[in-house]
Parts: C-alpha cells; sequence; structure tokens
C-alpha cells in the first residue's frame, strides 16, 4: 500500500501537485493535572503537599472526584468502579499526612521515594464504601481501608479518628496498609522478589499433610519445617495459606505472600518461634537482606516500629 500511495502522488505531480504538509504550529503547553494547594486545609498541610509533589511529582490529594478515584490507564473489566470514596474534612489532611508518614514514608530512602516509591496519586478520603444490595438499612454497605487502582493508591481515614487513635490501633492500622502497599510495589516491579527465596522449599514434593492448625501440632510442625509460614492473624490466632491438596499448586504465591506480611508486620519478639525453624529462617533473612541490600529499605523496622 505504501508503493501505491507513492507511485500515485508521482503521477499527480504532472497534472497537479502533492498536497503540501501543514504546518503544526508550536507546542501547546500542557497544564498540571491537578492544582495546588487545593483548598481549605490548613496551611501547613497545603504546604506539606506542595512539597511532597515539589520532591517527588506525587500528588496527595484530599479533593478529588470519583473519576480521580477510580480511573486507571487500562483495565480489563469494571471492578475499580463498584466501590466510592467518601471526601474527608480538610482540617484532617495534616493529620493524615502525618500518620502516612508514620507508618509509611519516614521508613523510605529518598532515592526510593523519588524513583516510584510513592505512587503518582495518593488520595486521602474519609471512607470508601460499597453498596450490597439486599442487605436491611445500617449494614448495606461494605467498608474497606485502601483501593490500589493502577498507579494511585486510595487510603480512608481522614477524619477525626486521627487525633484520638491510640498506639495500638496506629500499629494495626499500619499493619493493614503496608503489606498492599508493599503489594503495589511488587505488582508494579518498583521492588523485586529474590530469585533465591523460592530455591529453599520444595514446591515439587507432595503436599503437606491436613489439617495445619493448633489442633494438630503434628501436621503443623511439619508445615513450618518445610518453610511455611501463617499468612494472617488476628489478636489470639494464626491462619494458614494451606487448607488442602488444592491450594498446593499456588503454593509458590502464597509461600511469599505470607512471607511478605510477618517480615513487615510481624515483631521480632513474635516471630522468635517460627525462626527457631531453619528453612523459615533462611527465607525471612533472605528477604530481609534483600530488601536492605537493594532498596536501602529496613522492613524489620518497620514491623518492630511503635508510636
Amino acid at each position: 500500500m505504501k508503493h501505491l500511495f507513492i507511485i500515485g502522488c508521482i503521477s499527480s505531480i504532472l497534472l497537479f501537485s502533492c498536497k503540501k504538509d501543514v504546518a503544526i504550529g508550536p507546542p501547546v503547553p500542557v497544564g498540571p493535572d491537578y492544582v495546588l494547594p487545593q483548598g481549605n486545609a490548613p496551611k501547613e498541610a497545603n504546604d506539606k503537599i506542595q512539597q511532597l509533589y515539589d520532591t517527588y511529582g506525587s500528588y496527595f490529594l484530599y479533593n478529588f472526584t470519583q473519576k480521580d478515584y477510580e480511573w486507571v490507564q487500562s483495565t480489563g473489566g469494571g471492578s475499580s468502579k463498584i466501590d466510592t470514596a467518601v471526601l474527608g474534612n480538610p482540617a484532617y489532611a495534616g493529620d493524615m499526612l502525618t500518620f502516612l508518614n508514620d507508618i509509611w514514608l519516614k521508613f523510605l530512602p529518598e532515592g526510593f521515594k523519588k524513583s516510584q516509591g510513592i505512587p503518582y496519586r495518593v488520595l486521602m478520603a474519609d471512607t470508601i464504601k460499597q453498596y450490597r444490595v439486599g442487605f436491611p438499612p445500617g449494614r448495606e454497605y461494605l467498608y474497606f481501608d485502601y483501593k490500589v487502582v493502577g498507579k494511585s493508591i486510595t487510603f480512608a481515614g481522614m477524619n477525626s479518628s486521627l487525633r484520638t487513635m491510640t498506639s495500638a490501633q496506629k500499629v494495626d492500622k499500619r499493619n493493614l496498609l503496608i503489606v498492599p502497599i508493599w503489594n503495589y510495589y511488587i505488582a508494579n516491579s518498583i521492588i523485586q522478589v529474590p530469585a533465591e527465596f523460592y530455591t529453599v522449599s520444595d514446591y515439587a514434593a507432595a503436599a503437606p499433610a491436613v489439617p495445619v492448625n493448633a489442633t494438630n501440632p503434628v501436621n503443623q510442625a511439619a508445615f513450618r519445617t518445610r518453610g511455611f509460614l501463617p499468612s494472617s492473624y488476628t489478636a489470639t490466632s494464626a491462619s494458614e495459606w494451606y487448607f488442602g491438596t488444592y491450594n498446593w499448586p499456588s503454593a509458590k504465591s502464597n509461600d511469599i505472600s505470607s512471607f511478605i506480611v510477618n517480615v513487615l508486620t510481624r515483631t521480632d519478639a513474635q516471630m522468635q518461634p517460627y525462626l527457631a525453624y531453619p528453612l523459615i529462617k533462611q527465607k525471612f533473612d533472605i528477604l530481609v537482606n534483600f530488601y536492605k541490600t537493594k532498596y536501602n529499605i529496613d522492613v524489620r523496622a518497620i514491623a518492630n516500629a511503635t508510636y
């Protein structure tokens, strides 16, 4: 087709002439995506937001639209549009910035924060809720503490609760948020998982015996001996990612996910019983040393921090 076009154009010179190119003109300046300051937050908070943008190129927004909240460059479905972000009172913007710094940003080195360590948009909302059809009044909404969409993370909680949060509540909220932040890093190739991690446990061996829980100490000890940790915790118990042989094909992904939870949220004292198992300690040390050496991030400082 290209050759036919050229021939046609040359032929037309004999009768008319090829159409001349039209000048494009001077470039049109592109303005910023958001204008700072956004509104009536305290001056100190607005100044901090401006500083964060000037230093890291990231917008910390307390005034945004539903379109901002759900925006993603490309998506395979509409799942990002099922939730609603409710704006918070700008009076608490400074409290939210302090909270995010205490549980997250202060642990990151400057170079990492400048190279995608902070998402392009950090949205600070009062609540994130999802409407549930058929539920009675008072229970019709399901609430979330965060939402990750594309290169944006929305955090709920920009309200008066920030000024009454106890130290224990702040630790719990940190543990709830730091894992999805880390998963965001991994999903966007901002940080890596060391290949060495996957060489310790044998994923090709026969599936572990079930059930694996505290009431079956033999199975649980065998599971630990093979290098596997619980995937989540409550105030009184731990939950395993392995419930049966149907979980075993996804052992590698479950394994790294559970270790990310443990290296980022469990204190040294809480980890001590698990680290008595050699394979668990080996994999734990691989991750801790890798993130410290490659990214200069002390994940254990995050897990052990109190407020």
